[in-house]
């Protein structure tokens, strides 16, 4: 009986695991016929919304006023939205499934952007992606300096702080269509490996120079006395002056150019770019990771 059991059991985690979820199991805010879904734009929608319980209450205001001034700003929707699972349903689809079914988007093309976090143990990655006029912005290079930017803060769980640099982020990106690569800084190892560079080409250079030299005194002997040093006539004694009448010291001063530092690779995961049609001709594009 127990072997029974158990079989039925093992069964029933493998059908869990392999099909999605059913409709009865999925959110509330998901349409009974996804097919048939007309796009609408929704009234007074939240720009937070924390299904994981991530956030303090007053985390979750400072994010929605940041986003409501960058939505002033560019004239895109953007909402940040949180969940324990993805319900099955993959990783890219489901964030995208949010903000359409939920009337997220501005004007007729639904501009905007989503940027999601789940938190289920085993699965836990982030996803961003924009539509309408704000798809262009989330390049596969965008999406990765974007990543980049943020996935410390994400393997740390430190996920107020990764949505603060996030939305530092996306305002630069509408400002500028593109991400700076930040700078990396110089640690004591960056200054002892390029010392230690400096010393061998030094050593290297001083041995070829003196073998050189060496190589000129081929001919030299010792000998048996001081005046055989000497050769006739080569030395005469004048009584020569030089008078040091005056100074003149010219200084001029030479601008520097600081120049920019490398850029810092991100984790074992890597961003993938996305492109999916959506409901009524619109489609997402956008990236993430695994953490």
């Amino acid at each position: 009986m127990k072997k029974v059991v158990s079989v039925i059991f093992t069964v029933l985690i493998l059908t869990l695991l392999v099909y999605p979820a059913s409709a009865s199991e999925l959110p509330a805010w998901y349409p009974e016929d996804v097919n048939t879904f007309e796009d609408f734009h929704g009234t007074d929608l939240p720009h937070v919304v924390d299904d994981a319980r991530i956030f303090t209450a007053s985390e979750e205001a400072e994010f929605s006023s940041r986003i409501e001034r960058i939505i002033d700003k560019y004239g895109y929707d953007l909402v940040i939205f949180t969940d324990v699972t993805n319900y099955g349903i993959k990783e890219e689809v489901y964030p995208v499934d949010f903000y359409r079914f939920n009337g997220y988007g501005k004007g007729d093309d639904l501009s905007g952007s989503v940027f999601f976090i789940c938190t289920k143990p085993g699965n836990r990655y982030w996803w961003s992606a924009g539509t309408g006029d704000a798809e262009k912005y989330y390049t596969v290079e965008n999406v990765n300096d974007l990543d980049d930017r943020i996935e410390p803060y994400m393997r740390e769980k430190n996920f107020a702080e990764a949505v603060r640099l996030y939305l530092d982020s996306i305002d630069e990106l509408y400002a500028n269509g593109h991400l700076e690569a930040p700078v990396r800084e110089r640690t004591a190892s960056d200054y002892l490996g390029a010392g230690a560079v400096s010393s061998i080409v030094g050593l290297i250079v001083g041995l070829v120079v003196s073998g050189k030299e060496k190589a000129k005194m081929y001919n030299v002997r010792y000998a048996a006395y001081a005046n055989d040093y000497i050769v006739n006539n080569s030395f005469r004694m004048k009584d020569l002056r030089e008078m040091f009448l005056y100074k003149n010291v010219t200084r001029s001063v030479i601008e520097s150019s600081s120049g920019s530092g490398g850029r810092s690779g991100g984790g074992s995961s890597h961003s993938s770019g996305y492109h999916s049609s959506g409901g009524g001709g619109h489609s997402f594009s956008g990236g993430g990771r695994h953490f």
